[in-house]
């Protein structure tokens, strides 16, 4: 049966500009709350939009979320930019990483209904009308790894994928929990 769901996985995934992807067991997954503060102290969006902290949830209720899974799609993407050690610009490259992701989640909703998908954070609309308003996209927009806990660096090395292709690219990351 796993087999199947990956294989299925695998064949939506292939429709997309991939640059790498792995399989594993969300008991791998390494959370942290600490990852928060990275939010909280280096992410302009936090508590200014909906899809990320604080107002994403609470940590370990997120936590808890991913870990009532059994399996995890982790996948990247890779842009060129000028210079990936400026983080601004980097995070206005995401889009069309965004873009692959919502597409794979909507296909793969098909046959995993259930299933959790993170990204990059949201980025559907202009400015987010956090916190005046209610999300204007509820159903399509996607919180980070990073608000969930996860860290991703050592998830990433752990399955064996790349986080740096040099200073004129930036690698971005999703994750679908199934």
């Amino acid at each position: 049966m796993q087999q199947t769901v990956n294989s299925i996985i695998e064949d939506i995934a292939g429709k997309y500009p991939l640059c790498e992807y792995a399989f594993g067991e969300v008991v791998n997954v390494p959370f942290s709350s600490h990852v928060r503060e990275i939010c909280k102290t280096g992410c302009g969006r936090y508590g200014k939009c909906w899809a990320c902290p604080p107002s994403c949830g609470e940590i370990e209720t997120l936590i808890k979320k991913c870990r009532q899974y059994e399996h995890f799609f982790l996948f990247s993407t890779v842009t060129a930019v000028e210079d990936a050690w400026n983080a601004e610009a980097c995070l206005r490259m995401k889009t069309d990483h965004e873009a692959i992701t919502r597409n794979i989640r909507r296909e793969l909703q098909k046959y995993l209904p259930d299933c959790l998908v993170l990204s990059t954070g949201c980025d559907l609309c202009e400015r987010c009308a956090c916190p005046d308003e209610p999300c204007r996209h509820p159903e399509e927009r996607l919180s980070s790894l990073e608000s969930h806990g996860i860290v991703l660096m050592l998830l990433a090395e752990s399955v064996g994928m790349s986080c740096s292709f040099g200073s004129d690219t930036v690698i971005f990351f999703s994750i679908v929990f199934y």
